[in-house]
């Protein structure tokens, strides 16, 4: 596993720890998680795909940080997490459509070894990138629920404690997914001139 998925979780972790460890003015919390989303966003610039959507989730964040600071409200910055989940559904969508979904991007840098020997369409990424939109509209409304009902120190527990769980189950299916895929892949590559035979790359 790429543990540039383990450093998504750092910005979030400053703002808490500013906001409600520290109890700092709301704007140093909102400051604080914004730089630290800036210092992730540097962190993953070298993976293409994955550096290309940390900067458009980067940008939302900065989006947020500025009306939450402007406002004075917390709640606008952490709304940056339910708004990011509604702007990814149409790049699944577009990646679906010209036969080169996000999950098969994504899982070429994450998981290099299995994934680069499938198709970069194969079905199975296609599938899976309809399953990730689908969770994305999901999770985005629950958390808009969440963040609505809720004040913000519960929300940053509730809304991880609640959705963590279908989180980890929909990454472990969709790795297990791939590897299978990858295994019962059959590629056809020439032997010698005029010959071809039949690998099974697992």
């Amino acid at each position: 596993m790429n543990p540039r998925l383990l450093a998504s979780l750092i910005p979030i972790g400053v703002f808490w720890g500013l906001s409600r460890g520290l109890d700092t003015e709301s704007w140093v919390a909102i400051l604080g998680g914004f730089i630290a989303s800036a210092a992730v966003f540097y962190y993953n610039r070298k993976d293409r795909l994955i550096g290309a959507l940390t900067a458009f989730g980067f940008v939302v964040v900065g989006a947020s940080a500025v009306v939450g600071i402007a406002w004075d409200s917390e709640k606008a910055y952490l709304a940056s997490g339910p708004i990011a989940d509604f702007l990814f559904v149409p790049l699944y969508a577009v990646s679906v459509g010209m036969r080169k979904p996000l999950i098969g991007g994504i899982a070429r840098e994450l998981f290099p070894d299995v994934a680069r020997r499938l198709p970069v369409n194969a079905p199975v990424f296609i599938v899976l990138s309809v399953a990730w939109a689908v969770y994305d509209v999901v999770h985005g409304l629950f958390r808009v629920y969440l963040l609505r009902e809720l004040s913000v120190g519960e929300y940053i527990i509730w809304s991880r404690v609640l959705t963590w769980p279908v989180l980890a189950v929909l990454l472990a299916v969709s790795g297990w997914l791939i590897y299978r895929a990858s295994r019962r892949h059959v590629e056809t590559v020439p032997a010698v001139e005029g010959t071809w035979v039949i690998v099974d790359p697992a």
